[in-house]
Formats: C-alpha cells, sequence, structure tokens
C-alpha cells in the first residue's frame, strides 16, 4: 500500500489549509513562496497529530485534524520527510506541477518493535523507587545528566536546546548527532542511540518527545562510556553515543 498519494484537489485542498491554520501558518510568506498543505492519518483513517514534518529543513507539527502547512521557497522539487513516535519513518521526493504544489495526503504505519521480556515486579520497583538506578549512574561521574528540574528551568520545549552545549553533541536543524571516532580520529557525526524507558528505539529523534513528558537523561556521547545496559551490538554496529530518556513517573510529584 502506498503511504503517500500525492494529488491536485482543489475542494480537498481548501479543507486542510483550513484544519492546518494553526500548525505553521506563515501570512507573511514571500510572493515567491509556495503553500505545501497536507494532511497525516494513520492505517485506520485517524488523523495523527504532532507528527513532525520537514521540508528542506523547515519543520512543523499537524494539528488535532493531522493538518499541516508548510510555505517552501520557489522550487520545483523537495524532499518531505515524517516522524512520529511509535511510526515508521517516511521520506518522499515532491515535484511541483504548473509551479504548484499538489496536496500531500500520507499515512504512516505504526511499526512494532519487540521488546525485552518485562518483570512487573522491576516495573513496580521503578515506580516505587523513581530513577535509582539514574542516580547510581550519575554518582559514578561518566555521562551527562539532565534532571527534571534542569528541564523546567530552561523552559524549552525542544530537549536538543538542552543538550546544544554539551561536549561531543552537535545540534543542525533541530536533529542531535554526536561525534563519530575511528582509531583515535574525529571522522564524521553519527546519530546516537536513543533509549526510552529501557527500550531501544530505532531512529527516534530526541525533539520527537515533548519536553513536558520526561523526567530525566542521560547523555553517553563516546561508545566507550555507555553502560553496558544500554550497548547495543551486532556485526553492523557503527560505534556512536546513546541517550536515555526516563519519562516522567505517573502519579508522581511533576512541576
Amino acid at each position: 500500500m502506498r503511504r503517500i498519494a500525492y494529488r491536485l484537489a482543489v475542494a480537498v485542498a481548501a479543507a486542510v489549509v483550513t484544519s492546518a491554520s494553526a500548525v505553521g501558518a506563515q501570512p507573511g510568506a514571500s510572493p515567491a513562496g509556495r503553500p505545501l498543505v497536507g494532511v497525516v492519518r494513520d492505517a485506520a483513517g485517524a488523523a495523527l497529530e504532532r507528527v513532525t514534518v520537514t521540508v528542506n529543513g523547515a519543520s512543523v507539527l499537524t494539528d488535532v485534524r493531522g493538518g499541516f502547512r508548510l510555505v517552501t521557497g520557489d522550487v520545483d522539487t523537495v524532499t518531505i520527510s515524517l516522524r512520529h513516535v511509535g511510526y515508521e519513518p517516511i521520506e518522499a521526493r515532491l515535484v511541483a506541477r504548473n509551479r504548484q504544489w499538489d496536496t500531500v495526503m500520507v499515512q504512516l504505519d505504526a511499526v512494532a518493535q519487540r521488546l525485552s521480556r518485562l518483570n512487573v515486579n522491576e516495573s513496580l520497583t521503578r515506580s516505587a523507587l523513581g530513577l535509582r538506578n539514574f542516580e547510581a549512574r550519575r554518582a559514578s561521574g561518566i555521562g551527562t545528566f539532565i534532571t527534571r528540574e534542569q528541564i523546567v528551568a530552561r523552559g524549552s520545549s525542544r530537549l536538543s536546546d538542552l543538550l546544544r552545549t554539551t561536549r561531543g553533541v552537535n545540534v543542525v536543524r533541530g536533529k542531535v548527532r554526536f561525534a563519530a571516532y575511528n582509531a583515535g580520529s574525529r571522522t564524521t557525526s553519527c546519530q546516537p542511540d536513543i533509549w526510552l524507558d529501557g527500550t531501544r528505539s530505532q531512529g527516534m529523534e530526541i525533539d520527537e518527545l515533548p519536553s513536558n513528558t520526561v523526567e530525566a537523561m542521560e547523555l553517553y556521547p563516546y561508545f566507550s562510556s555507555i553502560p553496558i545496559e544500554f550497548q547495543r551490538v551486532g556485526a553492523n554496529t557503527t560505534p556512536c553515543g546513546t541517550i536515555v530518556v526516563w519519562t516522567r513517573i505517573p502519579n508522581g510529584r511533576q512541576p
């Protein structure tokens, strides 16, 4: 099944513009700009809110009806990417027709991740004792640790803003990248693994998580510093760092 239907439909486009007006409407766009609108739904046809839609480096979030609106430059070809937690990311190339963008209709498919066996008693312990293991790792002095208090004090909705000044971390257009090393020499940047509440979330970008949902974070920019419980092993594994994210504890004290 095709996930992106790219079509010209005046009536649909009008409806999408209305639904997406709260998501990034740009009334001051230059005359040379071209509006690009669309709708994102899941496999059952339900609207998906807060999907990150990126076109040539500019990003917006979809609204409650799955709508989005961006203004591009006066170009005939763009690359669009869509990402949402729990769904398979999509990237596609769009070509303008008669110097106009057709309406973009997107379906995101849920991605199933194999979870490790859950020990209920361990889960209850985590809820009862909070971030005990987080505190133990912080006491070891290896890695960078960000607490809920620091997140609140920074006052940013983007978690990447908290990481900009961290050694070994680069933030480019909202995407966090770590320095990759080969035999002790810096070669390029790499996308760090993200572990969400103890489970590796493949391909996730840190800004897909709203800052108000996060209790704490652990950063290990260098592969050699990653605790063994957060290491990914395999023949094709590229050495890179790791970001560990702990979401806010239900029924806990939350500022």
